[in-house]
């Protein structure tokens, strides 16, 4: 089973205030500007805002999974933004979105769909996606996520 550890760093855990999804998404793609898992960042940005516009990544339950596999990444990685005022996001649901994940990495369909399987679970369980969402420190969101 996959650890979402290997793909998660502190260095990209932000609690984000936005005042609407692009200004959102913006902020979440930022956080990894300077990686070195991101071959070309302005290439990077525009797949991950044209996936967004292609259909709405936001699934419910307060949670929006931005995502994309593209040659601009070299392994798998995952940006994660709390938003704790809520942001629009045309969710599946209809709510706002107060935790987003963002997923990238190259075209590896089974292992994106394993990172993402794992990813769904954590957010199935209400009481762990609360934590989360509630948490003071990307150091506590990191530390709810570690062991997962």
């Amino acid at each position: 089973m996959v650890n979402l550890k290997e793909y998660i760093a502190r260095e990209r855990i932000a609690f984000i205030e936005a005042e609407n999804k692009q200004d959102a998404l913006a902020k979440l793609i930022a956080l990894s500007e300077d990686d070195r898992l991101v071959i070309d960042f302005n290439q990077f940005q525009n797949a991950v805002l044209d996936r967004e516009y292609i259909v709405t990544t936001g699934i419910g339950q307060n949670v929006a999974i931005p995502h994309i596999k593209s040659r601009w990444v070299r392994d798998f990685f995952i940006s994660i933004g709390v938003f704790r005022n809520g942001v629009e996001w045309q969710s599946l649901d209809e709510k706002p979105v107060h935790l987003a994940f963002l997923i990238a990495g190259p075209e590896e369909h089974e292992r994106y769909l394993r990172i993402l399987a794992k990813l769904t679970l954590i957010i199935r369980d209400k009481e762990k996606r609360k934590a989360i969402i509630g948490a003071s420190s990307p150091d506590e969101v990191y530390r709810l996520l570690e062991n997962s």
